[in-house]
């Protein structure tokens, strides 16, 4: 039933934007609601006594087809003649009627109805004639109630009809105010709900590395300032993972970007396996470089995560023949945790773990690749590594995985 009423309003609408197809839908539908509001007040003309009423009658099948010619100049894309022609007819067809069975019968009550809805039908009206158009309104409805009166009606309405017609008028006027405000509230919770999927559209999108689908460095700027104020408050571990694809360059040069895109792919959905809590974030940090925020994660289940990537993507046998026979893809891995706010954390924050991981990284490249090394926050002695077997502070030379 509402996809056919739907349909009665739609001509002209097809390929407009949506607030244009509002206004030309609101336009149509005012058109047809002339038209069958008309009608009842047609049919107690013709059987009451068309002989006093046909004058009156005559004239709204005149305005009848004014009503109905709305939704062919919308169909024929004449939508501000359309909507003049609406509001021109309606001022009319109240002015007419009134004249005919006088002020008490309530026709006139529609004015205010037109008043309510004219915002609705044009885009952004000046205010000067906005307010004009208002004021006739208000007007037309003041020389209609005192000057139509039932001592100056052509064919005045006898008693009790004038006030069954009153009641009908009033409820009129109330349902078609009702009907467009609801109908345009529909509209308007459609449009936001179409805004806020947008917004998490664009949101997700700016956020997300189009080539893995990883979170990306955005991202990971928002999580470790969230991460870091959570630290603050509960005092809980938190740790930061970068790794660094060994010899991308070689393995670019190789195989071509295409083979480049489908290692750091397959990478990636290898780390996505080896994370395996929710609040963990895995982001790619910039070229073939990642990064791994991990909530609540200390020195040791950091190290442990770190090797299990290490040996995940080894395990992928991703050849790469550019450093030789039998070579495969590696990585490298910095590892930094820190468990509580030390004194001086607040003035570095967050940034200064990730910068800790990066110099662990750093480390493990310099020092022959396929390895863990860690960094404390606020360590400044000797590096501390770890690979299938972690060693004590005191070793300065990390241990390659393989």
């Amino acid at each position: 039933m509402i996809d056919t009423l739907k349909k009665l309003w739609s001509p002209g609408t097809s390929g407009k934007p949506r607030g244009v197809r509002r206004r030309i839908a609101l336009c149509n539908q005012l058109g047809l609601f002339g038209t069958v509001a008309t009608v009842p007040y047609q049919l107690f003309y013709y059987s009451y006594d068309f002989s006093v009423y046909q004058g009156v009658f005559f004239a709204n099948l005149m305005f009848m087809a004014g009503y109905l010619s709305v939704l062919s100049l919308n169909h024929r894309r004449r939508h501000n003649t359309a909507s003049t022609v609406l509001l021109i007819n309606a001022c009319c067809q109240l002015g007419v009627v009134t004249w005919f069975i006088g002020t008490e019968a309530g026709v006139n009550l529609f004015y205010f109805t037109l008043a309510s809805i004219l915002a609705f039908l044009y885009e952004r009206p000046r205010a000067r004639i906005y307010a004009a158009i208002m004021a006739l309104f208000g007007g037309l409805y003041v020389v209609t109630h005192f000057l139509f009166t039932a001592d100056t009606a052509v064919a005045p309405l006898p008693s009790p009809w004038i006030d069954a017609m009153y009641v009908f008028s009033v409820a009129g006027a109330l349902m078609l105010s009702g009907i467009v405000l609801y109908l345009f509230r529909q509209q308007i919770d459609h449009a936001e709900g179409e805004l806020t999927l947008s917004n998490r559209y664009l949101e997700t999108l700016s956020n997300t590395d189009p080539l893995t689908g990883l979170a990306n460095r955005r991202a990971l700027d928002v999580a470790l300032e969230r991460e870091w104020s959570r630290l603050a408050r509960r005092q809980q571990a938190l740790s930061v993972i970068m790794f660094d694809v060994d010899h991308f360059k070689t393995f670019n040069d190789r195989y071509g970007h295409y083979g480049g895109d489908r290692c750091l792919q397959r990478i990636a959905r290898a780390a996505k396996d080896v994370i395996s809590r929710s609040p963990d974030l895995l982001v790619r940090y910039g070229g073939e470089e990642f990064a791994i925020v991990l909530p609540d994660t200390d020195e040791a289940g950091a190290r442990q995560l770190a090797q299990r990537l290490c040996a995940t993507v080894e395990a992928l046998n991703i050849s790469n023949e550019a450093l030789g026979a039998g070579a495969r893809v590696t990585i490298s891995v910095g590892v930094s945790s820190i468990t509580h706010i030390l004194p001086d954390a607040h003035e570095y924050g967050g940034a200064h773990l990730l910068k800790r991981a990066d110099e662990a990284l750093y480390q493990a490249k310099s020092s022959g690749r396929n390895q863990v090394v860690y960094r404390p926050y606020g360590h400044t002695g000797p590096v501390e590594t770890g690979a299938e077997h972690l060693v004590s502070d005191e070793t300065d030379s990390p241990t390659p995985l393989s």
